[in-house]
């Protein structure tokens, strides 16, 4: 004869366990819940007060582009109006120097993009930029392990970020002997 035993059922959990048990949880969670809002405030926060987003980086990033459209510069009127306004060419000596190649049938444009590609490296990379409102100084790589870095000076006028250094593109070129 075979007997199986029964063992009776496990008692069920008083109802004040019970409530301390979901309760535990619903802290637990509450907890976690927390601790993400922080951590996401946070990484917000940093975004934009000194990430990618940040005033600084945005101005770094405006930099870089202006130095990056002058070296892409295809005429000595786009090029000059990339500097600032005490390195620029005045605009009525700029008329008359398109004004008088067009006369003579000469491409100063060309001759332009000749004399310039040589100057300005090729590779150029922005390595670095530190703003110093209204001014900002990128520093500028070739690419050659060779060459030394260069600083550029920049300004910042009507909203666009103008090159202010001496012969720019062509090397550094010293101010006093």
């Amino acid at each position: 004869m075979t007997t199986t035993s029964q063992q009776p059922p496990a008692p069920e959990p008083s109802e004040g366990r019970r409530r301390d048990e979901v309760g535990g949880g619903r802290r637990v969670a509450l907890i976690v819940l927390a601790v993400v809002v922080v951590a996401a405030i946070a990484v917000v926060g940093w975004v934009f007060t000194a990430g990618p987003m940040s005033e600084s980086a945005s101005q770094s990033r405006d930099v870089e582009s202006a130095l990056e459209d002058m070296s892409a510069s295809s005429s000595f009127a786009e090029f000059n109006s990339h500097l600032c306004a005490e390195q620029r060419v005045p605009q009525d000596l700029v008329d008359t120097i398109t004004a008088s190649g067009e006369q003579t049938g000469t491409d100063l444009d060309a001759m332009f993009r000749e004399s310039i590609t040589g100057s300005l490296p090729e590779n150029m990379e922005v390595t670095g930029v530190e703003i110093n409102s209204p001014d900002a100084t990128a520093t500028v790589e070739s690419g050659d392990e060779d060459a030394p870095a260069e600083e550029v000076v920049m300004r910042e006028e009507d909203g666009a970020w103008k090159v202010c250094d001496q012969g720019v593109g062509m090397g550094t070129v010293p101010e006093t002997e």
